[in-house]
């Protein structure tokens, strides 16, 4: 928000009535259904709005209209007791968004006095289906990253190389980000995405980075976001929100590096397709590191790229059940007898699973999965290996 503009007298407390006209004077975008002979805002409250990207003023405006139609309604942090509801995935799972919105009552108008997070939603969670999808800013703690193959104590040092609890953000700050993947509350996603981005951008020495995070709603409801996603059709309030945000990126001109991993790159291939149908805008300051992928890569490539947007790189384990069969990169006999093979490790110990961690070659898989103590396996990776012509980029 340009202070600027502001008359001398005013303060952050001072009282602003504004219309469709002037908001956008501050930075804020308000629909033309707005009640604005119903609310004012003060100067502080203007300013927060106007750091927020579409999708987070979207949400706060809807927020605002639900206080003028109940003034005197108690806030509730629960879920919607609809499942349907948390089914239809453009559909917001809760009550009410993470933003806390303050507010006075003056005779019939409402004065928004301020608008900030709500400390009660951010974070993790103990059940993890209450998280919410929001921008955290994690930072490094050790230098500890997966350059090659580790044992159970080298994967725990990768747990405790990231910040546990990271510090919920209205934006992007930092030169890269991530979107995490299904199965992942906050406190696993902040070093698993930490790792992926190490190894994507090896020679960056990242310090911090920001989480896009995609909280859990468990495995069944994971896998109807990642249907929806895929479908024609409007995209998950997920996909929404991460396309303001690389919309937010373009306006700012920053330049910003991401790494998506599994469902998140389902989700980065939802934001994109929303992005060109209501921004259009290219996003030549972006570039995306490709792990594990969800999403049929070609697809995501050529969307990508008429966005302007760069693929900076490709990390698909051919034991991974996850781009192999469900993002349908490798839907050849030997893929999908590979894949049903080493399907039962999807969800195990992050060493052993050919999907957790970022792939760094068949070699280190096997090099890995001998090192936990898992050798038939080890040994059929190295049998497959050996099938390979020298020099195969998977080896």
């Amino acid at each position: 928000m340009s202070w600027a503009k502001l008359d001398t007298h005013i303060n952050a407390h001072s009282l602003i009535t504004v219309d469709s006209h002037s908001c956008k004077q501050y930075g804020v975008s308000l629909s033309q259904t707005f009640p604005f002979h119903k609310v004012n805002f003060t100067c502080q409250a203007l300013a927060m709005l106007s750091q927020l990207n579409d999708f987070d003023q979207q949400m706060v405006e809807k927020e605002i209209k639900h206080i003028c139609a109940h003034p005197n309604a108690k806030n509730s942090l629960k879920h919607s007791r609809n499942p349907l509801k948390r089914l239809w995935r453009t559909q917001y799972p809760f009550k009410n968004y993470h933003y806390l919105v303050r507010y006075d009552l003056d005779l019939n108008t409402i004065n928004i006095t301020d608008i900030l997070f709500d400390k009660k939603l951010t974070g993790p969670k103990d059940k993890f289906s209450a998280e919410r999808t929001m921008l955290y800013e994690v930072d490094r703690i050790t230098s500890a990253t997966y350059d090659k193959a580790k044992d159970l104590d080298g994967i725990e040092e990768l747990k405790g190389a990231w910040e546990r609890a990271p510090i919920p953000t209205t934006q992007v700050k930092t030169s890269h980000a991530a979107v995490n993947g299904m199965l992942n509350e906050l406190d696993k996603a902040a070093w698993l995405m930490g790792t992926h981005l190490d190894t994507a951008y090896q020679s960056d020495k990242i310090k911090a980075y920001t989480l896009f995070h995609n909280p859990t709603d468990k495995a069944l409801l994971d896998v109807a976001e990642c249907a929806f996603d895929k479908r024609q059709g409007n995209k998950s309030h997920n996909a929404q929100h991460l396309a303001a945000i690389l919309a937010q990126n373009h306006q700012q001109g920053k330049k910003v590096k991401w790494v998506v991993h599994s469902q998140g790159a389902i989700i980065f291939y939802a934001a994109l397709q929303h992005y060109r149908i209501h921004y259009g805008k290219s996003l030549t300051t972006q570039e995306v590191a490709i792990h594990g992928s969800g999403a049929n890569v070609n697809n995501f490539i050529e969307v990508a790229g008429k966005l302007g947007i760069t693929i900076n790189s490709v990390r698909n384990n051919p034991y991974d059940m996850v781009p192999n069969v469900f993002g349908a990169n490798d839907l050849s006999a030997s893929s999908l007898a590979r894949s049903l093979k080493f399907g039962i490790y999807l969800v195990a110990d992050p060493g052993v699973s050919p999907h957790t961690l970022p792939f760094l070659g068949l070699r280190t898989y096997a090099d890995q999965l001998q090192l936990l103590g898992n050798v038939p396996a080890a040994t059929k990776v190295r049998k497959f290996m050996n099938t390979l012509p020298i020099g195969d980029s998977r080896i």
